[in-house]
């Protein structure tokens, strides 16, 4: 018995070295199918018929297989076998000194055949469980383990026929290893002992062999030989298929199962990697999918932005300078909404209106950009400001009033409205009066920000004089951001001073 478990041993070792791996159920597909062509070897009384292959005995098997966890299953199998035996060699054997020699039917070597019915429920311990392989893996080998029942249809050829049937509970112990052919399918080579604890099997026990006493083969000092001196066994080797079934959750639907979906969330259609993961082809972190280059790397929607302007080179009219998303990525040095490419005036002031080249606007057409003209709608003369010549000058400012705001804020405060009022009033006492209100901010803050801002403080004064009932075709506003400072912004006292929107009163 000790010789036959280092050989089952050796099988196993060899079986691990050249087999290849399982795929069996997984959590996705709990149960599987399968059918086995049997080969069968005997060892008992008669002699040891295991690892011998010049006698064929062939049998079939079916399996049914449930998955537990990722290192057990349970499996039950049930399945026929013929099995034949002949003593040539031993004890039983004629001329061999042996009780065969006393006692043999025709002159014949003992020997028996029948049918061995099988059938067993199993533990397994699978090998891929996470530890020494993926569950996934090619391949990976399997110990099993069980009870189940044997049923001997047996003719045994002694000192005479003997025809009988045996039943008996019986133990199975093996392993072997599963070959993952598909997701589904498998191919597995096993190998496993058949125990019925039992010793009549072989039609040989010390019952059968009453003279044998060990005094007929020197070989065996006392007893009665080798009968009785162990179970008969059977070793059946297997090689079949099993089909795995089973529906896998997969929410997402990308096929891949969701207990190794990295990424579960994918949208429908998108092609995934193996981890279920959308294909980034360019390797930039931005899916093929919502990539708009997706076989170049790049940072703007996966595509390259060479000046790093935030505007993809493909749509970028200059791809090796900082521009702005509204000009098509060229830059705009003066802010005035042309590109410096085009621009026949970069050197604009912020906030003044220009035309399409870039330019000021020259409403009147008298050489003198509106935004340095007095008279903007009137050709005039650089002498007097872009107005006219007149023999009577024009009236001189009625007066000005100052309104300030709070840091970055453009509404008006409460303390100012009294100082609105009083224009108001003014300008109701006389309709030919135009006010100008010029807006100003502290030097915190982009230029952008600041010529915006002081465009909204303007803006507020204006919408509250004419909320008053003064008509806003009377009143001009201007936005001049952080320049013309009445004070130093390098304090918060001056900077308060510069947060502020000028309002003349004029003759029209």
């Amino acid at each position: 018995m000790k010789n036959f478990s280092l050989k089952v041993l050796a099988f196993l070792a060899v079986s691990l070295l050249v087999g290849g791996s399982v795929f069996a159920q997984t959590k996705d597909n709990k149960w599987s199918i399968g059918l086995h062509a049997n080969q069968t070897n005997y060892q008992g009384d008669l002699g040891n018929g295991f690892f011998k292959f010049d006698d064929i005995d062939p049998g079939v098997s079916l399996s049914l297989g449930y998955y537990l966890s990722p290192s057990f299953d349970i499996t039950a199998k049930a399945g026929w076998s013929h099995v034949d035996y002949k003593d040539k060699h031993g004890t039983y054997s004629i001329g061999h000194g042996g009780v065969a020699d006393l006692r043999n039917y025709n002159n014949e070597s003992w020997s028996f055949y029948g049918g061995l019915w099988n059938a067993s429920a199993n533990l397994k311990f699978k090998l891929n469980n996470g530890w020494l392989l993926k569950e996934d893996a090619f391949f990976a080998p399997f110990a099993i383990g069980g009870v189940g029942v044997t049923h001997f249809n047996m003719q045994a050829v002694t000192d005479h026929v003997v025809d009988h049937s045996y039943s008996n509970l019986a133990l199975y112990y093996g392993g072997g290893i599963n070959f993952r052919l598909s997701e589904r399918l498998n191919m597995v080579l096993e190998a496993g002992i058949y125990n019925p604890m039992t010793d009549v099997y072989d039609g040989v026990d010390v019952t059968t062999a009453p003279e044998w006493n060990g005094k007929n083969n020197n070989r065996v000092a006392e007893g009665h030989g080798d009968a009785a001196k162990s179970n008969d066994e059977f070793l059946q080797y297997s090689i079949g298929f099993t089909y795995n079934l089973g529906k896998k959750k997969d929410a997402d639907g990308d096929g891949i199962a969701d207990r190794k979906d990295k990424c579960p969330n994918t949208p429908a259609g998108v092609a995934v990697d193996e981890d279920g993961c959308p294909l980034d082809t360019d390797g930039d972190g931005v899916a093929d999918y919502l990539d708009k280059c997706p076989n170049v790397a790049g940072t703007v929607n996966g595509c390259p932005d060479k000046d790093k302007d935030g505007i993809a080179d493909k749509d970028d009219a200059c791809p090796n300078v900082k521009g702005i998303k509204a000009l098509k990525g060229c830059p705009d040095t003066d802010g005035d909404g042309v590109a410096d490419g085009n621009d026949k005036c970069p050197d604009t002031p912020r906030g003044v209106k220009v035309d399409s080249k870039g330019c000021p606007v020259d409403t009147d057409g008298d050489g003198i950009a509106d935004y340095l003209d007095k008279c903007p709608r009137e050709a005039g003369i650089k002498e007097e400001n872009g107005c006219p010549k007149r023999e009577i000058v024009q009236a001189p400012v009625y007066f000005d009033r100052i309104v300030y705001f709070n840091f970055a804020k453009s509404y008006v405060r409460r303390n100012y409205i009294q100082t609105l009022n009083e224009v108001v009033a003014k300008m109701k006492e006389n309709t030919t009066l135009r006010a100008k209100v010029s807006g100003y901010t502290d030097s915190i803050g982009s230029d952008s920000f600041n010529q915006r801002l002081s465009e909204r403080r303007a803006k507020a004064v204006k919408r509250y004089l004419v909320s008053k009932g003064i008509s806003a075709d009377r009143i001009d506003t201007y936005g001049y951001g952080e320049s013309n400072p009445v004070d130093s912004n390098s304090t918060a006292k001056g900077r308060a001073n510069n947060r502020r929107a000028e309002v003349r009163i004029r003759l029209n």
